[in-house]
């Protein structure tokens, strides 16, 4: 990787970032660029695709909001895409199109992938009510936090608090903001000729940015340590998930939002689950009485045992759900152990095959009682 520094005009580093996007559209490294964007009443980012350089002034790949994971916006974008572009992405979002391209979802041949620094983000509900009452800025944010703490007092989103990858990789370019004192540091792979970006000047990360990430990697998966274990305490029998899940109403919101959820007809939706009212009563026959809706409990187990070993655990299930459950708890509790078992650790590697795709002779040789 090649590493350079932009230097800020007044610790304006969005303003650094947008004038980076920039050149590298009129530079030609690529046509067009998908990054978040404000919309007019500033209350939230949306994924926009750029084309037109002069546009890019509402672009901030730093604020502290995510409605969304992007990467199978991206992935919907890669399929025959004729030119270069540029899609900008936080770490889940990286790590999520990693294992979509595994699932032969996306394609990586005109993707150039700019991964930024994240140290959490708000449910863009919170974070609406927050620039209402002037307790966020999406333009200083950057600057506020790039000690990794969070200047507002106010919570991120769970998933976040319990992220260990506050620097993406897997990428092509890296924007890094954290520890930088007010500057960006931008680390580029060393096939990707940037000789035509303006502002670029030699440099390579302070030890003040290694401490910063160091500390944020070690409290995080401390707090993950804990939140899992203390889920798996609580949830200790099929009949306290059952309490856990009792509040669903199984709107699916929660798949609709998984970027790792891409079956076109999902099981869930399909007529297995799509009973008519003779199935109701038969069903109600057997036992006397069952609940309306049914199968809540075997919808989040098949989710579970569908895609548990590529969850990122970016918790955008969790932010869909309307009854607040903790989906993303607990997948990030009932995967771990599996994603543990097989050495397998999501978005880590474009190499790495996925586990249940690949056979070999002499995997968990501890069920082998030798009878055949």
């Amino acid at each position: 990787m090649k590493s350079y520094t932009i230097k800020t005009n007044g610790g304006d580093i969005v303003g650094a970032a947008q004038g980076f996007l920039k050149s590298l559209l009129t530079s030609g490294v690529i046509s067009a660029v998908l990054v978040p964007q404000e919309v007019t009443a500033k209350t939230n980012f949306v994924p926009t695709l750029v084309t037109d350089p002069e546009m890019l002034g509402a672009a901030n790949p730093f604020a502290p909001v995510n409605g969304l994971n992007a990467a199978r916006l991206v992935a919907n974008l890669s399929r025959d895409l004729p030119e270069k572009v540029g899609v900008v992405l936080r770490s889940c979002e990286v790590r999520a199109l990693v294992e979509l391209v595994k699932l032969k979802q996306a394609e990586l041949d005109n993707l150039v992938i700019i991964g930024v620094d994240c140290i959490g983000t708000f449910a863009p509900k919170d974070y609406a009510q927050m620039v209402k009452a002037g307790q966020v800025d999406a333009k200083s944010w950057a600057s506020q936090a790039a000690d990794g703490s969070n200047p507002t007092g106010e919570s991120l989103r769970r998933a976040c608090t319990v992220c260990t990858y506050p620097e993406p990789t897997n990428t092509d370019i890296v924007i890094g903001w954290l520890g930088m004192n007010g500057n960006l540091l931008v680390n580029a792979k060393d096939d990707l000729d940037l000789s035509g970006v303006t502002g670029l000047g030699q440099g390579s990360a302070p030890d003040s940015r290694v401490k910063v990430l160091e500390k944020l990697v070690n409290e995080r998966a401390q707090a993950k340590a804990a939140a899992i274990s203390e889920f798996r305490k609580s949830v200790d029998s099929m009949d306290k998930l059952a309490d856990v899940l009792a509040t669903c109403i199984k709107c699916q919101n929660c798949r609709q939002a998984c970027p790792i959820c891409f079956c076109r007809e999902c099981v869930s939706a399909g007529p297995i689950f799509d009973h008519n009212g003779e199935k109701y009563m038969q069903y109600a026959k057997r036992k006397g009485a069952i609940e309306l809706p049914t199968d809540t409990v075997l919808f989040h187990l098949t989710r579970v045992n569908h895609m548990g070993l590529s969850c990122v655990g970016c918790g955008q299930c969790e932010n869909a759900c309307p009854m607040d459950i903790p989906v993303g708890l607990m997948f990030q509790a009932l995967t771990l152990p599996v994603q543990e078992r097989f050495e397998y650790e999501p978005g880590r590697d474009l190499e790495e095959p996925l586990p249940l795709t690949t056979y070999k002779e002499h995997e968990f040789p501890e069920l082998n009682t030798g009878k055949h």
